[in-house]
């Protein structure tokens, strides 16, 4: 075949090529690869912006906002620079012998001593036979006779107090000082005077000789004798010391922060070191895109779209040939990654819907979606994991087994019976198989249950979460997508007590904080084992009694605040009636006693810190008596009634929190509910050290939502309790006690540890 034939033929093929292609453009498979790139996008936004850290403006010097951790292990270079020049500063120098130093000293010493003897002997000469010692001590001498003493002076120079010293001076007394000071200074140099340390060495010298040498000569003169002679016969070996501060500073371990450790708290002045940490984790406004991260993004969301294109084309190849499936993959995969990311920021990674898109999947599309989709959000999870720095690897892999396994029995479950019900039924079911994957990892890695069991119900709520919200999108998708699927709307019940519907409409403030308290205790309850009923009945009314003067409660105030009275004794009187007049509208509303307890001693007789810190502020040094801020108590005697003042105090304390990570809600958790013990309020009731720390933990694992921003606590003592308190004053001697009290409101938006809440105490 001739070259120009072969030229034609590789033309036409070409041709034909492109004709084929652009044919491809118009078909609806083409259209199923614009969709799938299109969900690559969305997929890729959505990782990045749930995986990106926030950016900061920080100045050097300036009060930070917020609370900023750090996204990744990184090394503090300059407090590693620092660690290392203390270490090598604290290295002693090396020294090494000069040899010839001591012989020229005493040499020198014996030179400077002759010089001496001639002038203490020209002395002499000057004296009458008739002087007594006393006159020699006070004789005085001419012009003529201290310049001719100077230049009997070779070695060196003394100044004309010193030549007199010598001249009265007895002829024993030189010998005395110069064969002590000789010895002396013979052993310095046996010991080794340090370079540097030549000043030091004389005074040891003159402190030796001095109980033996004349004190006119050892004041006068012996200082500049051995200043003129005194030389260090050791010196600094600049290599080897050198050398051992290398390796004091090799030694030193690199300062790091940890992934999710803090790296600047609320309120710190930024330093140098913090803010160059944070330019290395490019959390800088001022600094570039850490382009590494999204790029790891991209190709993330691009393996997940490629293996759902893959699984489609082995189980459901229509798909791709449907771009209504097509979009509806898509949709459904985009919506369950939005809503896990949204509950890994907000709350907790086992929290996540994980499960959402296999159900949709196979209630929309059939099995042969639902599996495809189970693969694809395991792929997109493990990235959103991974990105969050408050996500374990144990709960990585926790999530991933959560979501394998949930979604495989979700697709078997509900595949051919895609009915609400049963939808919801599924939910709950793999709310369980969430638990019991994290009993077996917990049977294989050792783990501590009482840290298991709330995140346990975490687990359990996410599965439900995701039957609720497969249904609730179920005709949402059935309208766009055209979709023929049975699916019903899930309906809430309202609560209908009267008092209740009263705190709604009269108090919302009020009751909303109720609602949250509800949930805390509830969740406490059942850990420990009490009455999670009645614990979350008595939150919900537990300040009813703010109903009869709602308007002086912070959270339900909208203009003025009545409370802004100058007399703080007046205002406390007012927040502490709460519980009383609670209490007279539960017997009003015939109430069980119980509700009627948890009222009167949700509080306890904890004083209202923000009234007693302004007291103290306006008594001019006078004493204040802390009990004039107290509740009237009595303090709580049953779990339900103490569970409710730990969740009161607690969800309050929270909510003003400026940020709100694991680590400083945990913190913030332990710190209130030691400051209840050390002031004694949980005396009375009923629970063992065990049964706090299970409260802290399910406090822990259910305040992981996001509250609105409150005014910190004033970090006010609470004074020293009388002899009646022995007991708890014993607690306080205890190492978890001497921590100090804790942190009370300094702003009256809060009920805390001190009493009353800010919200009640402000007007």
């Amino acid at each position: 075949m001739s070259k120009p034939e072969r030229g034609k033929r590789a033309k036409g093929k070409n041709t034909a090529l492109l004709s084929r292609l652009k044919s491809w453009f118009h078909t609806a498979s083409a259209r199923c690869c614009w969709i799938l790139l299109l969900g690559w996008i969305i997929l890729s936004l959505t990782l990045s912006l749930a995986c990106a850290p926030e950016r900061y403006a920080l100045t050097v010097g300036s009060i930070s906002r917020q609370t900023i951790a750090a996204t990744k292990d990184v090394v503090d270079e300059i407090a590693t620079q620092d660690a290392k020049r203390t270490a090598a500063n604290a290295v002693e120098p090396s020294y090494r012998l000069n040899e010839g130093v001591s012989d020229m000293v005493l040499t020198t010493l014996s030179q400077i001593f002759d010089d001496l003897r001639k002038v203490q002997q020209y002395g002499l000469t000057l004296r009458n036979e008739d002087d007594t010692p006393d006159s020699v001590r006070t004789r005085t001498f001419s012009d003529e006779e201290l310049q001719y003493a100077q230049t009997l002076l070779n070695t060196i120079t003394l100044s004309r107090y010193q030549i007199i010293t010598l001249l009265r001076a007895e002829s024993a007394d030189i010998e005395t000082m110069i064969s002590t000071v000789t010895t002396a200074v013979q052993n310095s140099l046996n010991t080794g005077i340090r370079e540097g340390r030549v000043s030091e060495a004389n005074s040891t010298i003159r402190q030796i000789v001095g109980y033996r040498v004349d004190i006119s000569l050892n004041q006068n003169v012996l200082t500049t004798v051995l200043t003129a002679a005194l030389q260090p016969n050791l010196v600094i070996d600049q290599d080897a010391t050198d050398a051992a501060r290398q390796r004091a500073m090799d030694a030193v371990e690199p300062v790091v922060y940890l992934q999710g450790q803090n790296i600047i708290r609320t309120g710190e002045i930024i330093r140098q070191n913090q803010y160059e940490v944070v330019r290395a984790l490019g959390l800088l406004q001022d600094e570039k895109v850490d382009l590494s991260a999204y790029g790891g993004v991209l190709i993330l969301t691009a393996m997940a779209v490629a293996i759902l294109a893959l699984l489609l084309r082995l189980l459901l190849p229509e798909a791709l040939h449907e771009p209504r499936k097509t979009a509806v993959m898509v949709s459904v995969i985009a919506i369950s990654t939005a809503l896990c990311a949204v509950a890994v920021k907000l709350m907790q990674v086992y929290f996540a819907p994980l499960v959402l898109a296999s159900m949709l999947a196979t209630v929309l599309l059939g099995w042969k979606a639902g599996l495809p989709a189970t693969v694809t959000m395991g792929v997109l999870l493990t990235g959103l994991a991974a990105g969050d720095s408050a996500t374990s690897q144990a709960q990585l892999i926790s999530t991933l087994l959560m979501l394998l396994i949930g979604g495989c029995f979700s697709v078997f479950f509900l595949h051919g019976r895609p009915q609400r019900l049963r939808t919801m039924v599924c939910g709950a079911l793999v709310g369980v198989i969430n638990i019991v994957c994290l009993i077996v990892l917990g049977l294989m890695t050792s783990i501590n249950y009482s840290v298991l069991a709330p995140e346990a119900l975490y687990a359990l709520a996410g599965g439900i979460i995701a039957g609720i919200i497969s249904v609730g999108l179920q005709p949402v998708f059935e309208s766009v997508f055209n979709l023929a699927t049975p699916s019903k709307l899930l309906e809430l019940a309202n609560p209908n007590h009267p008092l209740l519907r009263r705190l709604l409409l009269e108090a919302s403030g009020t009751y909303h904080h109720a609602i949250i308290v509800a949930n805390l205790a509830e969740a406490a309850a059942e850990r420990i084992g009490a009455n999670p009923i009645l614990a979350r009945t008595g939150a919900y009314f537990h300040d009813v009694g703010k109903l009869k003067r709602p308007q002086y409660f912070k959270e339900n105030q909208v203009g003025d605040n009545p409370l802004d009275v100058p007399d703080p004794y007046v205002a406390a009187a007012i927040i502490t009636s709460h519980t009383k007049d609670g209490v007279q509208l539960a017997q009003k509303y015939r109430l069980p006693i119980e509700i009627q307890q948890i009222i009167q001693e949700h509080h306890g007789d904890t004083p209202t810190m923000f009234f007693y810190h302004k007291a103290l502020q306006m008594s001019d040094g006078k004493p204040v008596d802390i009990a004039d801020f107290r509740y009237a108590g009595p303090r709580p005697s049953t779990k339900e009634a103490a569970i409710v003042m730990l969740a009161d105090t607690i969800e309050a304390a929270v909510r003003s929190m400026p940020t709100h990570t694991p680590q400083s809600i945990q913190e913030a958790i332990e710190r209130l509910v030691r400051g209840k013990l050390e002031d004694g309020q949980l005396s009375n009731c009923p629970l063992s050290l065990r049964d706090i720390d299970g409260i802290c933990e399910a406090f822990n694992k259910v305040l992981n939502g996001a509250f609105h921003e409150r005014i910190e606590y004033p970090k006010t003592e609470i004074p020293k309790r009388g002899a009646f308190m022995s007991e708890v004053e014993e607690r306080s001697e205890s190492p978890a006690a001497e921590e100090g009290s804790e942190p009370e409101a300094a702003h009256p938006s809060e009920e805390n540890n001190g009493g009353a809440s800010p919200r009640e105490e402000k007007e």
